[in-house]
Formats: C-alpha cells, sequence, structure tokens
C-alpha cells in the first residue's frame, strides 16, 4: 500500500512536470487541437516536457522506468512522447486528467498510457 501511494504521486509529479499543473478543459481541448493540426507546436511541446522531466530525482525516475518497461534513461523521452500522443490522440481525455488528482480515482488509462498499451 505504501509503494502504491508514493508511486501515484510520482506519477502525478511527473505529469505535473509535463506542463499540465492547472489547466482547465477548454485549456486542455484547446491544446488537444492544436497538437492535432501541427506536427511542430508538438515537438516543441515533448521538448519541453522532456526538459523539464530531466530534473526529475533518481529515485523517482527509476519508479516511474519501472512501471513504463522502459531504462531510467529513457523515462523523460517515452513519458513525454506516449502522454502527449495519448492526449492528442484523444485516447487521455480531461477527464482521465482530473482523476490523477484523486487518491480514489480511477488511473488505469494513464498507467496504460505511459506503459504504450493505450
Amino acid at each position: 500500500m505504501r509503494f502504491n501511494m508514493r508511486f501515484g504521486a510520482v506519477l502525478l509529479g511527473a505529469a505535473m512536470l509535463a506542463g499540465c499543473t492547472s489547466v482547465n478543459e477548454g485549456q486542455w481541448k484547446t491544446t488537444q487541437a492544436v497538437m492535432q493540426g501541427s506536427p511542430a507546436v508538438k515537438r516543441q511541446l515533448v521538448a519541453g516536457c522532456i526538459k523539464r522531466l530531466g530534473s526529475m530525482a533518481p529515485t523517482d525516475r527509476q519508479a516511474v522506468a519501472t512501471l513504463m518497461n522502459v531504462s531510467a534513461a529513457r523515462v523523460p523521452s517515452a513519458f513525454c512522447s506516449r502522454y502527449l500522443n495519448a492526449w492528442a490522440s484523444g485516447r487521455f481525455t480531461y477527464r482521465d486528467f482530473q482523476g490523477l488528482g484523486s487518491s480514489t480515482a480511477d488511473k488505469s488509462r494513464f498507467v496504460r498510457v505511459l506503459q504504450g498499451r493505450e
């Protein structure tokens, strides 16, 4: 149980580092439309996300690496590309995003996105 709570906090922290700490639904959908219509903007968002996640603590990075089935060195690029691609495609919704901050919400879709299974 303690590992799950720590793991959830790491995932939430990573999502926030990815650049979406306080977006409302309108901003979410606008950004989604921009990413769908402009690969250049999506590449810029991924690059910024990778830069922010580069400062993740080594222990947190290893925890996320284990979840994602990637090496710790690949966490920033894999996390950001999987997360932002899922956001752009609509596979990860605003409602899913809101649930990341809840201790009782189902976070299984986020896990599947990070693992590259959704």
